[in-house]
């Protein structure tokens, strides 16, 4: 059976979520600039650990690059030997 209610069902978990962000804020136990203090902080914590991801993936690519690459000029260099 397929549903056609895919955009309203969309909009109201949208809804939904601004709704609870709302709430939380209006019912948070901190002050709104410690608030954004901790929100930016957590923002900032995340970025640097997908940068770091990023750094550690691109280290691995270069060295699953660059094994073949080693072994072809090995391979080659051996040739040219005989």
């Amino acid at each position: 059976m397929p549903r056609t209610d895919g955009p309203g069902t969309i909009l109201t978990f949208i809804l939904g979520v601004g709704v609870g962000a709302l709430a939380a804020l209006l019912l948070a136990s901190k002050p709104g600039e410690e608030l954004r203090s901790d929100f930016a902080e957590g923002v900032s914590r995340g970025v640097k650990h997908v940068r770091r991801i990023g750094k550690d993936l691109r280290k691995r690519a270069r060295k699953m690059v660059d094994l073949p690459k080693n072994r072809v000029q090995a391979a080659i260099d051996l040739g040219d030997k005989t």
